[in-house]
């Protein structure tokens, strides 16, 4: 089986690093985006051969061109994109300013739209593109009014994607990740005990008793992105441990 090439936006920690780490573990060839050269180096440097990073803010159109020349220039095609780069910034929806509503919007909305579309022309057919969402979706939880929306409104593209990018062989699915221990609680604003709390709330309610960890997302992004799941078209595989059942 030839090696596959996937780009992973926002590879450098958590998620996107667990499933960076999966997919070289399989043979893959691996391009991981951070906004950051010092983050970036470190992951690369964990991460080793088969592994490249690129420096690129997924809030900036400038950057996700340059993040695309330089992919064609060096790998000519790839085939599979892992939406992943994302914030989350706890805020009470009457005290959400337009800084943060922007700023959310700009990176979890509106730089993978624009990510995806930019990707087109390089991406094989067949190809995946694979979006990172979330639980948010459909249960609600204060304090994410912003974070939510930007999530589902990721989620409704994915159906239209699937019907324009039919005939190129393009097709979209989504894995939507309950609670997961990552470092994207410490950006979010929350105090150490608030992030405790939640952690040890999931942990006692979850019926696979404990929190879920980016290893355990990372095979399934390794299914939607591998040929096992050509058929699959606007599927969204919910990995929460059952907290939502």
């Amino acid at each position: 089986m030839s090696t596959k090439t996937i780009v992973i936006t926002g590879g450098t920690t958590g998620i996107g690093f667990s499933c960076a780490e999966y997919l070289l573990g399989l043979n893959y060839q691996v391009i991981i985006t951070g906004k950051t050269k010092d983050n970036l180096d470190s992951a690369v440097s964990k991460l080793g051969n088969n592994s490249v990073g690129i420096l690129s803010d997924t809030s900036s159109l400038n950057d996700i061109d340059n993040l695309v020349s330089q992919v064609k220039s060096r790998f000519g095609k790839i085939d599979g994109l892992f939406i992943n780069a994302g914030i989350f910034k706890a805020s009470n929806f009457e005290q959400t300013s337009e800084e943060l509503f922007d700023q959310t919007m700009n990176i979890n909305f509106k730089g993978a739209f624009f990510t995806i579309q930019k990707f087109i022309p390089i991406l094989k057919n067949p190809s995946s593109v694979v979006l990172n969402t979330s639980i948010v979706v459909f249960k609600a939880f204060a304090d994410t009014s912003v974070y939510t929306a930007s999530k589902a409104a990721l989620e409704s593209l994915s159906k239209v994607l699937n019907i324009e990018l039919a005939d190129k062989g393009i097709r979209v699915n989504i894995v939507s990740p309950g609670v997961t221990e990552s470092p994207i609680q410490k950006k979010s604003g929350m105090s150490d005990d608030a992030i405790d709390n939640l952690l040890k709330h999931f942990s006692s309610t979850s019926p696979i008793g404990r929190i879920i960890q980016p290893t355990d997302i990372a095979p399934i992004v390794e299914f939607l992105l591998s040929d096992k799941s050509q058929v699959l078209r606007n599927e969204k595989i919910i990995v929460d441990g059952g907290t939502t059942l």
